[in-house]
């Protein structure tokens, strides 16, 4: 079995994730897996999670500092046909996020869409033999929550593409969970006016401009979306919140920059960053890596851990 060293840089990661798919079948974990049972040791797990008639695969950093007091927990949430290969999440290896709950210490799990994909309609949306994933997704907090202490007043979701989507929905449908949201790569994926939270969630949301997989201008093609460019979703998002007109740039380095609307319902807050992807693959849809060296995973973070429930 392959194994990478975790202080290896993410581009290499993202080198050696795509000589793993072009050489092995790509999956979606190994679904027979058993749940985990608590109480849970610091360190990776791998688990199995009933939900529906699928028994469902995600990892699970718990860090080397936990001896049971209250710990934050991010879900990082991979995009379309992110695989695990010889046990190692796609997400995991190329988010960076990993890397920030170790220095940080929460824990952070990487849960796995069927056939590698997220159901990211709307619950109201889905059909009947359709997945759930918002069910699933909320199980695994609550599952989480059982092996861990977890501080549910600290808990966010953070995804990018196809996974970007799904963390904006379930920002939607359950805003009295998860304290904040982060999208990488992905618009609003629905009419605005579908998207009630039961209370304002503050969101940060990264796009490039050059993205050709989901283009910043909203053209998207053959993709579920609300065809929002990526300015308009940062104001539909602003709007959801009831944030007030006073957008302010506070990071540009490069062609990077990040503005907010920091007035917002209930203090929270809305925020933005144009990223420079342009020459890296499908023009930086892949934004964790960029022309300006902006860590997303860092500034995602930041802005988590400024809010709680």
């Amino acid at each position: 079995m392959i194994k990478i060293r975790e202080s290896l840089p993410r581009a290499l990661a993202c080198i050696l994730l795509s000589f793993l798919l072009s050489a092995c079948k790509t999956a979606d974990g190994n679904n027979s897996l058993a749940p985990c049972i608590g109480p849970l040791e610091p360190g990776i797990h791998e688990c199995g999670l009933e939900s529906g008639e699928h028994n469902r695969y995600y990892q699970l950093r718990i860090p080397k500092d936990y001896a049971g007091q209250p710990i934050p927990l991010v879900l990082d949430l991979h995009g379309f046909g992110s695989p695990v290969v010889l046990g190692l999440s796609g997400e995991r290896l190329v988010s960076g996020i990993d890397k920030v709950a170790k220095a940080e210490g929460f824990a952070v799990a990487w849960p796995q869409g069927l056939k590698n994909e997220w159901n990211s309609k709307p619950s109201n949306d889905l059909g009947l033999d359709e997945i759930d994933d918002v069910a699933f997704l909320l199980t695994l907090v609550e599952e989480l929550s059982a092996n861990i202490n977890i501080d549910t007043s600290r808990i966010y979701v953070m995804g990018i593409s196809n996974g970007g989507a799904m963390a904006q929905v379930l920002a939607c449908e359950a805003a009295d969970i998860f304290a904040a949201a982060s999208t990488v790569a992905f618009q609003l994926p629905m009419n605005p006016s579908a998207c009630t939270p039961s209370q304002s969630i503050p969101v940060i949301a990264f796009h490039a401009p050059t993205d050709i997989l989901v283009p910043f201008d909203g053209t998207h093609t053959g993709l579920p979306h609300s065809r929002l460019s990526a300015p308009e979703s940062y104001a539909a998002w602003a709007n959801i919140n009831g944030c007030v007109d006073d957008t302010n740039t506070y990071f540009e380095k490069g062609n990077s920059t990040c503005e907010s609307h920091s007035t917002c319902t209930d203090g929270t807050e809305v925020a933005f960053c144009s990223i420079d992807g342009a020459g890296h693959f499908l023009g930086g849809h892949l934004t964790y890596i960029n022309n300006d060296q902006v860590r997303l995973s860092a500034m995602i973070w930041e802005f988590f851990s400024k809010f709680s429930r």
